[in-house]
């Protein structure tokens, strides 16, 4: 469903790279929810709060990593 960066990490066609394969990655998600009965609002919105909630997992690990060298 994913396919790997083709562009280089310092590459600013990266970004662009990443951002069009989240979108359709995301719209797909979102229709095959909408096809199984969620609605696209609703299903969005759980998107983002899993999204905040692994950030925020993330950056709890990342101060654990500093707080315990």
């Amino acid at each position: 469903m994913i396919d790997p960066p083709t562009a280089h990490p310092e590459s600013p066609e990266r970004k662009v790279e990443l951002d069009q394969t989240v979108d359709f990655a995301i719209q797909l998600l979102v229709e095959e929810g909408h096809l199984l009965g969620w609605t696209r609002v609703e299903f969005l919105t759980a998107v983002l709060d899993a999204a905040n909630n692994r950030l925020s997992a993330l950056e709890e690990e990342r101060e654990l990593e500093t707080d315990n060298p």
